[in-house]
Formats: structure tokens, C-alpha cells, sequence
């Protein structure tokens, strides 16, 4: 049977990546830092993942797994040398010291790595992959939501829908094509995701902060809220056509994400959503980066201008990170954040022009 090692036994870990790698026929081992966490698996071996639908919830039972202490070098060496698919889903900053592990194994294995974490080519940027004959590096773009779990139980709650995307561009194919598993074009499919996606979140978060709501849910049970999500994704979804030059028809994909945004099971907190603003409104970001391109195109650009409006008429202080976004980069005229944030110079008469000075 073929192997697989996961780095990484939390929620995603458990509750998306491992069920997929089994399906895929590899006998699965999570590694993690977490030791009481690494006892609780070996001693159960399995647990139950609930998928959240809008219109039912379904359960799986994951069997067969096992898990290895991180600090256990003996056995964490034995198992990545004879592993035939290495994975991660620990978090971008922590990448690149998991690969250097990797790396410095002998093992005479021709071996893939592919990182399942919400950044982009996660498993190629910033890697110093000297053993590029061995090891076959696959970036991915991975698309599964995890509400907050209420209870320390291996059994974990998802949403129904999940994605993996990985580039097409790679010579070896560790995972089958399925409804989940795809081939793709991964520049195209990074940013129609984290703009779609990643982008629409945003823009509910701060609309519903706004409002004075709690949960991204109730945004989408709003009618006000409806219009905004409706107007908002279609926007979005021309700045990746303008972008993607293609005509790829998005209304199935925009559909599936509302529905997504819908289910109240979810309990998506908008405040948790609007955290860390300083980055997610950054350039080159899910909102600054589809936005430059309507602008540049004279394309409807209504709903970047309510939520530029919402975080410069509000003081958020619930919001992770808020306060000093406002102190630094908010403190001054729109103008001077177009300019001085968003590097915007050729252009900047649009920009005052149809979002404000």
C-alpha cells in the first residue's frame, strides 16, 4: 500500500486532507507538534467527520490512522523516508522548516510534497529544493471551510463542499481526478478563489459588521445583505475575467460560494472573517488586486466603494488588528491611502474620482 505523511493532525489535517489521501489509497500518519493530540489518536485510531449541508449533514468514520510526535526524530525520520506523498496543512509560516526535515532524509524514494495551506505556490515559494530529481513538488489550491470546533473530540465539523486544486503543470499525478480532486491552470485558479472567495468573505465581514450582525450567515439572510453578496461577486467575478482573459462562465462557481456564505451551521463569525485588515486590504490582495483591475477597465465598482466607506466611518475595536490599521493607514484622506498603502500613482485621479478623496 502506498503511504502518506501529514504534517499537521488538526481540523483541515483531519477533517479534508487525510479522508482524501485515503481515498487515494495511502495509508495515512499525521505528524504534529501536538503530543496529547498524537496519544489521542493512536489510542483511538479513529473519528468522525461531520460534513454541514444546507440541507442535511452527513457523517464519514475515518479509521486506520496514526499519529507521530514531531520531537520523535527516530521515527519521524523512518516514516518520511519511506513515504510516498508528503503533505502539509500546518500553516504557511511553518513550511518551509517542515521541508527543510524533509529534505535532509537519505531515502532512495522518488517522493511528492504538496502543501495544503491558503497561500500562494506554498510548495514551491522560498524552498530551496536541492533534492528536485527526488522530490516532486506540487502547489496546490486548497478550498474547504472549518467552523469552530466546540469540543476536544477527534471527530471534527466541515462544510460539504471542498476543493483541491493542484497545477497542472507537474510531470507526477500522486492524486486521482475526482468531483473534489483537479488539474488545473494554478495561477487562474489561485486568484479566482482567493478574489471569489477570500474577496467576497472580506467585503461580508465588514458589510455585516456594518450592520451590526454576527455572523456571515445572517449577512446572506438579509435582504440589504443579498443585494451587496449578489453585486459584490459578479464584480469580483469580472475583475478575474479581465484578469484570466478567458470567458469562463462563473455562475455555477459564484452560486456555490453564496450558498456556502449561507449556512448557518458554519457560525462564521464576521468579526474573526474582518481580522488582521491590514493585510487582507493590502496590494496585491484579495480586495486592492480585483479592484485595480475594474478601475482600470471602467467596470462597476459600487460595492469596493461601501466597504472602503464602512472601515473609514467605523471604529471597529472588536476586530483583530483594526485599531492600528485605522492608526496607520486610515488616519489620513483616501487619497494618501490610494497613494501611500496601495502604491497607486498613474491612476490616482480614478481612484478619488470614483471612490472619494
Amino acid at each position: 500500500m502506498k503511504t502518506a505523511v501529514h504534517f499537521g493532525a488538526g481540523n483541515i489535517g483531519r477533517g479534508f486532507i487525510a479522508p482524501i489521501l485515503q481515498e487515494n489509497e495511502y495509508e495515512v500518519t499525521f505528524i504534529d507538534i501536538n503530543s496529547e493530540l498524537i496519544k489521542q489518536i493512536n489510542s483511538l485510531n479513529k473519528y468522525k467527520i461531520t460534513s454541514l449541508g444546507l440541507e442535511s449533514n452527513t457523517d464519514k468514520y475515518i479509521e486506520n490512522v496514526n499519529g507521530i510526535d514531531l520531537n520523535d526524530n527516530t521515527k519521524v525520520t523512518e516514516k518520511i523516508a519511506a513515504a510516498d506523498l508528503i503533505t502539509t496543512s500546518v500553516g504557511p509560516k511553518f513550511v518551509d522548516e517542515i521541508f527543510k526535515i524533509i529534505s535532509n532524509i537519505t531515502t532512495n524514494k522518488q517522493q511528492s510534497f504538496i502543501a495544503f495551506e491558503n497561500m500562494y505556490r506554498a510548495s514551491t515559494s522560498n524552498l530551496n529544493n536541492s533534492n528536485k530529481d527526488r522530490i516532486n513538488l506540487i502547489d496546490a489550491v486548497v478550498d474547504k471551510i472549518v467552523p469552530p470546533q466546540k469540543s476536544t473530540s477527534l471527530d471534527v465539523l466541515v462544510e460539504e463542499y471542498g476543493s483541491i486544486i493542484l497545477d497542472e503543470e507537474t510531470n507526477i499525478k500522486p492524486l486521482n481526478q475526482s468531483e473534489i480532486v483537479s488539474y488545473k491552470n494554478y495561477e487562474n485558479e489561485f486568484y479566482k478563489k482567493l478574489w471569489l472567495l477570500n474577496g467576497l468573505h472580506l467585503k461580508l465581514a465588514y458589510f455585516g459588521l456594518s450592520q451590526n450582525l454576527k455572523f456571515i450567515h445572517e449577512v446572506m439572510q438579509n435582504e440589504e445583505g443579498k443585494i451587496f453578496a449578489s453585486e459584490s461577486i459578479n464584480a469580483l467575478a469580472k475583475a478575474y475575467k479581465i484578469y484570466s482573459e478567458t470567458d469562463e462562465n462563473l455562475e455555477t462557481f459564484s452560486k456555490i460560494i453564496l450558498n456556502r456564505f449561507s449556512l448557518p451551521d458554519l457560525q462564521d463569525e464576521v468579526r474573526r472573517v474582518a481580522r488582521n485588515p491590514e493585510i487582507k486590504f493590502s496590494l496585491n490582495e484579495r480586495f486592492e488586486h480585483p479592484l485595480r483591475y475594474l478601475i482600470s477597465e471602467d467596470e462597476e465598482i459600487k460595492t469596493f466603494k461601501e466597504v472602503l466607506d464602512i472601515i473609514y466611518s467605523n471604529n471597529f475595536d472588536e476586530v483583530e488588528g483594526f485599531n492600528k490599521f485605522k492608526l496607520t493607514e486610515l488616519i489620513n484622506d483616501k487619497k494618501s491611502f490610494y497613494n501611500k498603502f496601495w502604491k497607486i500613482d498613474t491612476n490616482i485621479q480614478k481612484y478619488t474620482k470614483r471612490l472619494g478623496e
